[in-house]
């Protein structure tokens, strides 16, 4: 009975230590501004709604139909200490809806002709082709089959990385498969970026890392305001993420199984796929407020950025590759990435049955007007959501700088603006106000 009375002590003293303080700081009052398209308010008013009940502290939300903006809005704080609001230029940590971002400028190259989906990694990199890894396609690489989800039992860190380029390298071509490439897919959380973005320089002509490549040629070009690796001089603009504790994050888990089973796995079972896939980093989840860190660019979590931002890059996706001229992609390469590899249970995240692409996810839409219908994109840590719908011509992009649980396009605070958006699209095509 002690060890009993114990433990419900130490949940009561975590429960009271994690929200105690905020029933007594001092209360913001709830901000809301942008655009949207009247045929969207709906929208809007979810929201704000949101906003005003405290559900929503610091997000953007961004939508584009047809090519054109339909939503563009904001709300809450992106420093509550400091009192600033979140505006219409505020950037933040998007985390793995990087990883769609990264595959979009994989496609480019594609594109150019630097990149083939199909040959081996090692083609284009030589040194990777130890332990195993000679057969793994570019292809199965950016669909998480190739069973790299860990660098070993040493952590890392994204300092060393930037700055012993020579020496990490190596270290991910001694890197030995965890189960047989190709065979199965399992969630590279982190490494997707370390082997990804060295992948493209050993490609890309010039050399240029995934920093440079995206810039010039998506970013520049096509008026793109995000990053890959931020410079230093427009930190003013970024929000400052909230993280919760690990005892606080596995406390509010407990409301979904599927979200505890995945925190307590990583939590106690070192040996674990997931624990493995989810702690190659040394670095604390706050250090990402620190603008050097912000600075080094990573592909699968470190992408910056407006939330309209990646819902105008991923317009010219929901549209075909191409909008008024302009085209991001071409036809082939736009039907390659946006075709599924694999569906099967993956096997980091070990609750989801997952349906991967070339670096993107597919996902079910769940609302019944819609049954069937999927979407293509990632969501990432703490809520991010970036898809494009090529049925419904949408492209859909939440970003908040309040980290929750979730991280499978489950999160409360999106869904509740994704319903509203979905019954307004109804409307629309019916040429009815909601």
């Amino acid at each position: 009975m002690g060890l009993i009375n114990y433990g419900v002590a130490l949940l009561l003293f975590t429960l009271a230590f994690t929200y105690l303080p905020r029933l007594f700081s001092p209360k913001l009052k709830p901000h809301i501004d942008g655009y949207f398209h009247p045929m969207y308010r709906k929208v809007a008013d979810t929201l704000r709604d949101n906003a005003e009940s405290g559900k929503e502290q610091g997000a953007a939300f961004s939508v584009y139909h047809r090519g054109e903006v339909v939503v563009d809005m904001w709300a809450g704080y992106a420093d509550e200490e400091a009192g600033r609001q979140w505006s219409r230029d505020t950037m933040s940590v998007v985390f793995s809806v990087t990883k769609g971002v990264a595959a979009v400028t994989v496609a480019r190259m594609v594109d150019m002709g630097w990149l083939d989906y199909k040959k081996p990694v090692a083609h284009y990199w030589p040194g990777f082709a130890q332990n195993g890894k000679g057969e793994i396609t570019v292809e199965q690489l950016l669909g998480h089959q190739g069973g790299l989800v860990s660098l070993g039992a040493n952590k890392t860190s994204l300092r060393e990385y930037r700055d012993n380029q020579e020496a990490f390298t190596r270290r991910l071509e001694e890197v030995t498969p965890l189960w047989e490439p190709g065979t199965a897919h399992g969630y590279h959380a982190i490494t997707y970026g370390f082997y990804l973005d060295t992948l493209v320089r050993m490609a890309d002509p010039k050399h240029r890392n995934m920093t440079q490549i995206f810039r010039e040629e998506i970013a520049e070009p096509f008026g793109i305001d995000f990053h890959i690796g931020l410079p230093k001089s427009l930190s003013h603009r970024v929000a400052r993420v909230h993280f919760m504790s690990d005892i606080a994050l596995i406390i509010s888990s407990m409301k979904s199984w599927d979200l505890f089973h995945f925190f307590a796995s990583v939590a106690l079972y070192p040996e674990s796929l997931s624990a493995k896939a989810m702690t190659v980093l040394e670095t604390k989840n706050t250090a990402l407020n620190d603008p050097e860190e912000r600075s080094i660019g990573q592909s699968a979590f470190l992408g910056i950025g407006t939330a309209r931002s990646v819902a105008k890059l991923y317009s010219y996706m929901a549209m075909g590759g191409s909008f008024k001229g302009r085209q991001l992609l071409k036809p082939e390469t736009w039907k390659l990435i946006t075709s599924s590899l694999k569906t099967a249970q993956d096997l980091v995240i070990t609750t989801l049955v997952a349906e991967w692409g070339r670096g993107v996810g597919f996902r079910v839409l769940p609302h019944s007007k819609y049954k069937g219908q999927k979407v293509i994109g990632n969501a990432g840590y703490g809520g991010q959501v970036g898809y494009f719908d090529p049925v419904n011509q949408l492209s859909v992009v939440y970003i908040t700088n309040h980290a929750s649980p979730h991280g499978l396009w489950d999160d409360p605070r999106f869904l509740d603006l994704e319903a509203a958006l979905y019954d307004c699209l109804e409307h629309t095509i019916e040429g009815k106000h909601p």
